[in-house]
């Protein structure tokens, strides 16, 4: 949904129009749940801040000024309501962790899946190996397949600093990829 067709959406939105809402969520609900399940391994919270998300946005339809896209701003209300999620769990005493040999389900073909499970999992592994920032940048690049313009608005980080994360993150992943940790 970009330009006019976005643009009509919007003003659909804020009018209520339940047909709007329904055209939105059905073309950004996969995404906002794969780049959460991802960040959190878990597909019960996914789900939860997925629709967290998604409550939220509705809420704040009139302050949505349109300087970037729905999906983009989706995805940042997205990685606030995961911020604020680790913020409680973290406040609540409960640990974090590592999301350790879990791989979130993504394949609806299981032939396809069992094919490439070592694969995927040794990815997956070294991503949770990553820091929380550098999982964010490289799913956001890599699996949602936003710009670093975009990913700049959703981690409210500028462009030149999106651009650096991803290079180290990208540097980083290889370590964990290839077991070799520099000093």
């Amino acid at each position: 949904m970009r330009g006019r067709a976005e643009r009509r959406i919007l003003t659909a939105l804020r009018e209520g129009r339940r047909q709007a809402y329904e055209t939105a969520i059905n073309a950004h609900y996969r995404s906002v749940f794969r780049f959460l399940l991802f960040l959190t391994g878990e597909a019960h919270l996914a789900e939860d801040l997925t629709q967290e998300t998604f409550t939220a946005a509705w809420g704040a339809i009139d302050r949505f000024r349109g300087r970037a896209s729905i999906r983009t701003w989706l995805h940042r209300i997205a990685y606030n309501a995961f911020a604020d999620a680790q913020r409680r769990r973290a406040r609540d005493g409960a640990l974090a962790g590592r999301l350790g040999d879990r791989r979130p389900e993504t394949a609806d073909d299981p032939v396809s899946e069992l094919i490439a499970a070592e694969q995927v999992s040794h990815v997956c592994q070294a991503l949770n190996g990553l820091e929380t920032d550098d999982r964010a940048v490289l799913l956001l690049r890599y699996v949602e397949g936003l710009s670093h313009r975009e990913i700049a608005q959703v981690l409210d980080r500028p462009n030149g600093t999106v651009r650096w994360l991803t290079s180290r993150a990208l540097k980083r992943l290889a370590e964990e990829l290839t077991g070799k940790v520099k000093p």
